[in-house]
This record gives structure tokens, C-alpha cells and sequence, in this order.
């Protein structure tokens, strides 16, 4: 991660590599290196001024000299979850998740399948929100107080009424919990629960 800002490669918005939160930026960098050892994957992480609408997003791309893509987070995004009344932090997490569970299928070249045309992702954010939900099993299994239900809240919240790209709410929250399922009550490895994740997603 660099300490200037840098222009993304599909816009104009600025890449920041801190929220401005030093605090916070301490204790995500944590997480983001627990997932990426969880997933094995090791994407390049930043915020950027999502100006256009509140967002966070991932790409294949190599923006910020990692080997697996980009992860960016809106600071709109970001400023709208440390809102929110009860566990900002864990839902700030739910997000992250999320994209690193994008980034697992650009790795595994699992994408294709998922999502073989770019204009119906919908298999490829389902995946996303499994991922993010084992993530959450995982961490419920180290930490019994941690507030794993704010995972599919999360999620469930920016579903559409109607499937959309990213599913409903309901499907969402549907796929986060059967993640949290996988790895919480089965104890299923990682590797295990990406292919799980996909079968699950490719059966909707």
C-alpha cells in the first residue's frame, strides 16, 4: 500500500490508503490479514471517495502492488456503517468479507463460472455473501461473543427488493447464514467452504 493518493484505474476517484481513523485503520489491518490467511488470498486494500454512491468494491486488478487484485472501500461507505447504532465494526468487516470473497474468485478462476456474464453477477455476489458468512463462523468459533448475526443484517440491508445484481435481502442474508453454517456447525476448512460456497451459489 502506497502513502499517495493514486487515480483508479476505472474512474476518477482518488485512492486513500488510511480512513483518517487511526484507530480503526489499526484494528481492520488485522482482520484484512486474518482473511487473507483464512482464504488465501492477499489483495491490495484502500478507500477511495466513492462520490457516485456509497460502495466498496473488488477487482482483479493490481493497483496497489499485490498479487491478488484490489480491494477499495468507499468512505462514504464507511462514514454510513460507523453510523449505524450497534457493531459498526463488525459490519465494516461483513463488507470487507465480502469483497475478499470476490477476490477468492477471481483467484481460483471460480468467476467464470460464477459469473460468466458480467451483467448478471448475481451467482458471483451470492458466493461473496457465503464467504463472508463462513468468515463469520470462524470467528464466532474463536470469539463466542462476537456479533456474527451483524454479518447477514449487513448483507440483508443492501439487497433490493427485487433480485438485482446482488439478490434480495432475504437471499443475501440466506447465503451469509448457510456460510456461517458451513464453517460454525460443520467445521468445514476454507477450502472446503469455497467450493461449498459455490456449489451453493451455481444451485441458485
Amino acid at each position: 500500500m502506497t502513502n499517495t493518493a493514486q487515480v483508479f484505474a476505472f474512474g476518477t476517484e482518488d485512492i486513500e490508503p488510511r480512513s483518517g481513523n487511526r484507530q480503526l485503520d489499526r484494528a481492520l489491518a488485522q482482520t484484512l490479514a486474518r482473511l487473507s490467511r483464512t482464504f488465501d488470498v492477499l489483495p491490495g486494500f484502500a478507500y477511495y471517495r466513492d462520490s457516485d454512491g456509497e460502495n466498496a468494491l473488488a477487482t482483479p486488478e493490481t493497483l496497489l502492488q499485490r498479487t491478488d487484485g484490489t480491494v477499495l472501500f468507499g468512505l462514504g461507505m464507511l462514514r454510513r456503517l460507523l453510523a449505524r447504532p450497534e457493531h459498526p465494526d463488525a459490519s465494516i468487516v461483513a463488507v470487507c468479507a465480502h469483497e475478499f470473497g470476490h477476490i477468492v474468485g477471481y483467484k481460483t478462476g471460480l468467476i467464470k463460472q460464477l459469473a460468466p456474464d458480467e451483467n448478471d453477477p448475481f451467482r458471483a455476489e451470492q458466493h461473496a455473501d457465503y464467504l463472508a458468512g463462513f468468515f463469520a463462523g470462524l470467528r464466532k468459533l474463536d470469539r463466542p461473543n462476537f456479533p456474527a448475526v451483524v454479518f447477514a443484517t449487513t448483507q440483508q440491508s443492501f439487497g433490493g427488493s427485487t433480485r438485482g445484481t446482488h439478490g434480495t435481502g432475504e437471499e443475501r442474508a440466506e447465503a451469509v447464514v448457510e456460510g456461517f453454517k458451513a464453517a460454525y456447525e460443520r467445521r468445514l476448512p476454507a477450502s472446503e467452504g469455497i467450493q461449498q460456497g459455490f456449489q451453493f451459489a451455481m444451485a441458485r
